[in-house]
């Protein structure tokens, strides 16, 4: 018999999962340069934008799971997660991407309990607080919120890239 639990957490990771879809089609048929561009007035590339999305899906892995693998200067890490190596590709980004959605689906089912408090380093606290607990379901909630603000970051990068809608890339094979 499926919980309540696990079917809220189905249902958070469906809507994650269209997130996930429509940063991977704003990739689609990019070359590393193009997903590099920054040809708008924001200082984000697609290859950027997406190491920074990842990079806070990998922190909150680590904060569900009660691990601190990441530097203690939140700020430091910050910076960190939207650097783009000279060495990635387009498809490794996105690899990663499938990778970490993975794990994080694993964890979030292996979750009995949405309302769990999770402890957050105080450093790192001051950016997500809300004045609610900091529970496993607010951090998955806290990751739509950032997957959906940047996707459309990505739209918009994309479309003054080439002109591409995600519309149309969501009909792309």
């Amino acid at each position: 018999m499926t919980t309540q639990t696990e079917r809220e957490a189905e249902l958070l990771l469906t809507i994650l999962g269209n997130q996930f879809a429509g940063l991977r089609g704003s990739l689609s048929g990019l070359t590393a340069d193009q997903a590099r561009n920054i040809p708008s007035a924001s200082k984000m590339s697609l290859a950027s934008l997406l190491n920074h999305l990842i990079d806070g899906l990998e922190a909150t892995i680590d904060r569900i799971s009660g691990e601190q693998n990441r530097t203690t200067d939140p700020v430091e890490a910050w910076m960190a997660g939207w650097k783009v190596d000279d060495d990635e590709s387009v498809a490794g980004q996105v690899a990663r991407l499938d990778a970490t959605a993975d794990r994080f689906a694993e964890r979030l089912r292996a979750e009995s309990d949405l309302d769990r408090i999770v402890a957050i380093p105080a450093g790192a606290a001051v950016w997500l607080d809300q004045g609610v607990p900091f529970t496993v379901r607010f951090l998955v909630l806290h990751q739509i919120e950032e997957w959906a603000r940047h996707a459309g970051h990505a739209d918009i990068i994309r479309e003054s890239i080439d002109g591409a809608t995600a519309d149309v890339l969501a009909e792309a094979p």
